[in-house]
């Protein structure tokens, strides 16, 4: 990089004093006005910052929630093995150690994120390295938008799209292995596989997982009753709904609704 540097050409002075003046101007700002709270206004996109050890320091106030966390300070100094554990972590961080050893961005990568009752859903990524004084990498910060449930065209064709959309319009009935299949135009034991390969758990799964999305929705709302709501998404009786909603969500459906 030194010998390289001694061909390119050097900036004009008008140049050099703006660089002078953008430097001060940052150094001037408060952390709590930084520009990563423009993404605050774009709910359908979380902005993140995490340092070389991968500890989290700057995010969109949305995202402690999409993790399932309650406030800000939740969120300060967890890594992706903290929030997302497992084989999701490994890829997420394999992609970072890729950034650091590259200082090249990874732009518009279609995975799947986790929200937050634990519904693995397909996000489009994008990851910037950030710099020191010395071009020496010493993070990551990047920005994640769902797609609402659907592989996007940047995904290519899905295999298992059609199985997914039946999942989550038909919240009442859970459809058999097999017709999930027929629709996917795959076997049974191939629907397995690829779902499990797709997001990391089974149809029935992420089935229940819509359910309990839908659950929360409606209890944030407050429209309708508690029993109502189980009825409507077809658990057998509210004991059950309790029983299922704080298995994924860790609270009681009251107490999510009180936001306790």
């Amino acid at each position: 990089m030194a010998e390289a540097s001694q061909y390119m050409p050097k900036a004009p002075p008008e140049a050099s004093r703006w660089a002078r003046t953008r430097a001060e101007f940052l150094r001037r700002i408060a952390i709590d006005s930084h520009f990563h709270r423009v993404f605050d206004g774009l709910p359908d996109i979380h902005f993140f910052v995490k340092d070389r050890a991968g500890r989290t320091l700057f995010f969109s106030r949305g995202l402690p929630a999409h993790h399932g966390l309650r406030d800000e300070a939740e969120m300060l100094g967890k890594t992706d093995h903290d929030l997302t554990p497992g084989p999701l972590a490994r890829k997420y961080l394999a992609d970072d150690r890729r950034i650091h050893r590259t200082g090249e961005p990874i732009l518009h990568q279609v995975e799947v994120w986790m929200d937050h009752v634990g519904l693995p859903d397909w996000f489009i990524i994008s990851k910037f390295p950030i710099f020191d004084r010395r071009r020496r990498v010493i993070g990551v910060m990047g920005t994640l938008r769902a797609c609402g449930g659907i592989a996007p065209p940047e995904l290519g064709p899905s295999r298992i799209t059609p199985s997914v959309k039946r999942l989550r319009e038909d919240l009442s009935a859970f459809p058999t292995i097999a017709e999930l299949g027929r629709i996917c135009r795959l076997s049974p034991r191939q629907l397995q596989r690829t779902f499990h390969e797709a997001f990391g758990m089974s149809p029935r799964t992420y089935w229940m997982k819509c359910r309990i999305r839908a659950a929360c929705e409606a209890l944030a709302r407050g429209e309708e009753s508690i029993a109502d709501i189980a009825a409507r998404l077809g658990f057998c009786d509210q004991s059950n709904f309790t029983a299922h909603f704080h298995k994924h969500t860790g609270k009681t459906p009251r107490a999510f609704q009180r936001g306790a």
